[in-house]
């Protein structure tokens, strides 16, 4: 089973959820190509650091030896 951030089970992280998700495909689209994963999390992470002070780690972070594409 893969690991993934706890801050994802905060009741905080849940509330923006939603908003999240819409701020990162205005951002970078919905694509579902090679390696868009890495795109996607580091928009994820840029948009949690900037817009809501949070830091949050990827599953490529939080998962160092599992290959993504």
């Amino acid at each position: 089973m893969l690991k993934h951030d706890p801050i994802e089970d905060t009741p905080e992280f849940q509330a923006i959820k939603d908003e999240l998700e819409e701020k990162i495909i205005a951002k970078i689209g919905d694509n579902s190509g090679m390696g868009y994963c890495y795109l996607y999390w580091s928009t994820k992470r840029e948009i949690l650091k900037k817009d809501y002070g949070i830091d949050w780690k990827s599953p490529a972070i939080m998962n160092p030896r599992v290959r993504f594409d």
